[in-house]
């Protein structure tokens, strides 16, 4: 079974991924724990990693309180203070987050913030970048 996307709609119009494999569950971003628990709960899902493009509270206020109960592993940009990061990544990095199958690709894309990073995991061509690119609203 391959890992499989799912968004997870947090405050009014952004989104927290989920990334599923067997019962365990990657998220990317996760500004708020209750829909990430939710979801969790819903699915009977074990969280095994998290994932953030930048600091912005949209995309990080929800870790401390995923950590509370979990001693997992935090991907975040090493130019950037994120709660709870555990591994700092740069360009060129990758990235095989606890619990899934899969190998993400570290880009930086400066600009929304000067250390925003995207994870790019390629045989499956997806690319998570935060808020580098917007289409009609975040």
């Amino acid at each position: 079974m391959l890992p499989s996307p799912t968004a997870i709609p947090a405050f009014r119009d952004n989104y927290i991924w989920a990334i599923r494999q067997g019962n365990h569950c990657v998220v990317v971003d996760p500004g708020d724990a209750a829909p990430v628990e939710q979801f969790l709960q819903e699915n009977q899902l074990v969280l095994t990693s998290i994932l953030v493009t930048h600091h912005h509270p949209d995309h990080v206020g929800g870790i401390p309180s995923l950590l509370q109960e979990r001693n997992i592993p935090v991907y975040g940009p090493a130019r950037e203070s994120i709660p709870g990061m555990t591994h700092p990544l740069a360009e060129g990095d990758s990235v095989h987050p606890a619990g899934v199958d899969m190998k993400l690709a570290v880009l930086e894309v400066p600009g929304h913030t000067l250390g925003h990073i995207a994870f790019h995991e390629a045989s499956q061509d997806w690319l998570f970048c935060g808020d580098t690119l917007f289409a009609g609203g975040c």
